[in-house]
């Protein structure tokens, strides 16, 4: 295939990664909007083989929180580390949730969302810059 038509195509996805990512940020911000204290219950592991055959052990801390005298359990969204010592069991996470949905969480000040948003946009604007010079 031609490089122009990968770059292109590069450009494209990464951009269209890259908004989804923002929007869903920004509709969380939005709608996150009550806050409360969680305990992580458990740290759950999983291993993830890459296209090389290497292995990679990811860590992901488990909280539990009470909303309207309801318990609910989930991960910790975008929290999924490979140091297996960032969280520990028994520790306090501040989070925010959707008091209309209150299973919607992420950890207090989370920019994930944002940052990874931002990256995906400037590297697909960088392939498709790259197209001129080609």
């Amino acid at each position: 295939m031609n490089k122009k038509i990968i770059a292109l195509l590069v450009g494209i996805i990464c951009i269209g990664i890259g908004a989804f990512m923002l929007v869903s940020y920004f509709k969380a911000q939005s709608t996150q909007t009550a806050e409360t204290t969680a305990t992580i219950v458990r740290i759950d592991s999983e291993v993830e083989t890459d296209t090389d055959g290497f292995d990679t052990r990811w860590y992901y801390p488990v909280v539990e929180y009470t909303v309207n005298n309801q318990k609910y359990e989930t991960r910790l969204p975008d929290s999924g580390t490979t140091n297996s010592t960032s969280y520990k069991e028994g520790e306090s996470v501040a989070i925010v949730y959707n008091p209309d949905k209150p299973e919607e969480l992420s950890k207090k000040g989370s920019k994930g969302g944002l940052f990874g948003g931002i990256f995906f946009i400037a590297f697909g604007i960088i392939s498709l810059l790259a197209i001129i010079k080609m």
